[in-house]
């Protein structure tokens, strides 16, 4: 468990607003980044006051170690991603981080493939850079509702990944789901990843779980919850985990135990998440 974080104050040197109402932000924060990996998120401070009350949380896009520059890619859905949207550059935000654990990448594996529902592509894209930098295959599905809403395809390219799109109005590439285009890469027989990382909705990575029961690769999948504190504390983003082993289950009424997705994710393997809810 990651529990290395700091309360900082880091500079937004640039904001792009990539399609409507998806906004990235450039920061300026080499105390995060020096130990931030990739699956980590941060809990931003979005006003300069204390309206609205609770932080937000944002999964790192990017982490350039290098350079002490952190990314991050939100959806205007609310007040406080709507008042972060209008901060400007040379602005300082309140943040805290990193928080949770990260993503589990196998030094041994060769092949990884990165699955992204809409703003599911949001932490995938600091994962997808990691792999190509330790010399991994990475291969990245990404979907959107519709060509205009299709993001970061291109950095992904860039960064050296292979990107399949699908939308589910068929205005660009293949019509369908994430899923249908999951359940297509699978069957294919040359190709199998050792590693399969998905982020996107709760429906959605349920699906992924399904369509990957029985493959031999780890899965790994990253939850979204409401969070009230994010280190912990509160108990407000709660999610059912199954027990593992039977021999452990007859000190548990069910089940299942629940784990806070703030510091014992946002990161789970798939098939250890209760999807029933």
């Amino acid at each position: 468990m990651n529990l290395i974080h700091t309360k900082l104050k880091a500079k937004i040197i640039s904001k792009q607003e990539l399609v409507p109402h998806i906004f990235l932000l450039k920061l300026k924060a080499p105390l995060l980044t020096q130990s931030a990996i990739p699956g980590q998120f941060i809990h931003i401070q979005c006003s300069e006051n204390n309206y609205p009350l609770l932080r937000r949380p944002f999964s790192l896009h990017r982490i350039d170690k290098k350079k002490g520059e952190a990314y991050i890619l939100f959806q205007v859905v609310g007040e406080g991603t709507k008042i972060l949207s209008q901060r400007k550059e040379e602005e300082y935000l309140d943040i805290l981080g990193p928080l949770g654990n990260g993503f589990n990448l196998n030094l041994e594996s060769k092949s990884i493939m990165l699955v992204g529902g809409g703003m599911g592509v949001a932490p995938l894209l600091a994962l997808a850079e990691e792999g190509v930098k330790m010399g991994k295959k990475v291969k990245v599905l990404i979907s959107a509702l519709t060509k205009n809403l299709i993001i970061r395809e291109e950095a992904f390219k860039k960064c050296g990944a292979e990107v399949e799109v699908i939308t589910e109005d068929g205005s660009y590439s293949d019509q369908g789901l994430i899923t249908d285009l999951l359940k297509k890469n699978l069957q294919k027989k040359d190709y199998l990843p050792e590693q399969l990382f998905a982020c996107g909705p709760k429906a959605m990575l349920k699906e992924v779980v399904k369509i990957c029961t029985g493959f031999p690769f780890d899965l790994q999948v990253s939850l979204e919850e409401r969070m009230g504190c994010g280190i912990g504390a509160c108990l407000g983003c709660v999610c059912k985990i199954k027990v593992a082993e039977k021999k452990d289950r007859k000190n548990f009424q069910n089940d299942y135990v629940y784990k806070r997705v703030c510091i014992d994710g946002p990161i789970f393997k798939g098939e250890e998440v209760v999807w029933d809810d």
